[in-house]
């Protein structure tokens, strides 16, 4: 049950949330003049309308700006177990919406929150696309909220792991499917975040 529970609380409680990037199309200043007839008769130059594709540092801050507003969204669900969608940032049926499905409940039954006490700590290692609608993002965690149950401290300790996310794109917006624990542990910072 423990190491359940410690698989399933390394999908953390926090981190603020950002903004997203966009691709826009915008006026190529390269390439020839278009010649256009008006329904009046008279002609008028223009230039053509290029796309811009997505670019790596698009697809990256999309990504790392997505993830953050997750985690939000997770630790909204910490404070507030009573009012927590899951499927609101992970795939409805996934093995990361199953998880935390079972956790909230669990908290739920023994009215455990998360306190003001305490700190998540997170850092992106590296994102990496594997198509238009996966990715991966890969983390390092250190979480040492304090969990309560009423006016009794239930958990204390700090937790650091090193985590693999699945994310997928639902209805255009990226979702956790999957969080992938490679390394954990309770000794110590692994992200050196106090260093």
């Amino acid at each position: 049950m423990k190491r359940k529970w410690w698989i399933t609380a390394l999908v953390i409680l926090g981190a603020c949330g950002g903004t997203s990037g966009a691709v826009v199309g915008e006026l190529s200043g390269a390439g020839p003049l278009l010649l256009e007839t008006t329904p009046d008769g008279r002609s008028t130059t223009t230039v053509p309308i290029e796309k811009i594709e997505p670019t790596t540092t698009t697809i990256v801050a999309d990504l790392e700006s997505s993830f953050a507003q997750l985690m939000q969204a997770r630790v909204e669900c910490g404070r507030d177990p009573y009012s927590c969608d899951v499927a609101t940032f992970t795939e409805v049926n996934s093995p990361i919406y199953s998880d935390l499905q079972q956790l909230i409940a669990e908290r739920r039954s023994a009215h455990i929150t998360a306190t003001g006490g305490g700190a998540i700590r997170y850092r992106i290692d590296k994102t990496q696309t594997l198509s238009d609608s996966s990715a991966l993002v890969y983390t390092c965690i250190t979480d040492d909220v304090v969990l309560v149950d009423g006016d009794i401290i239930f958990d204390d300790s700090m937790m650091s792991s090193l985590v693999t996310f699945t994310l997928v794109k639902v209805d255009d917006q990226w979702l956790w499917n999957q969080g992938t624990p490679t390394r954990w542990t309770t000794e110590e910072d692994l992200c050196d975040f106090d260093a």
